[in-house]
């Protein structure tokens, strides 16, 4: 039996996460767009940019090689999918 390499452990865990990010981001973006939409008011802006600023390092992630190019635009994913959804719920009872 073949063990997987390093290398090989590191895309697999890329691709998971990357994965999981772009559907989170996707989520966001759609319910931001909703609530803009439903309730239209300037604050939608915020949570709708973090959301495709989300999608797009997401999207660099997936593209870039080495080790420390990727934990840094993860970080800066994680970062920008947690300010979208604050952002959100802060939308949202803002015009609710």
């Amino acid at each position: 039996m073949a063990q997987k390499s390093r290398a090989q452990r590191q895309q697999q865990v890329l691709r998971t996460a990357g994965f999981a990010a772009w559907l989170l981001g996707l989520l966001f973006l759609g319910l931001s767009v909703v609530g803009a939409i439903r309730w239209p008011h300037w604050v939608w802006t915020a949570p709708i940019a973090c959301a495709v600023l989300s999608l797009a390092t997401t999207y660099r992630m997936r593209h870039t090689a080495g080790l420390r190019r990727p934990i840094a635009l993860a970080t800066l994913t994680l970062v920008l999918l947690l300010a979208a959804g604050a952002l959100a719920n802060l939308a949202a009872g803002i015009t609710h």
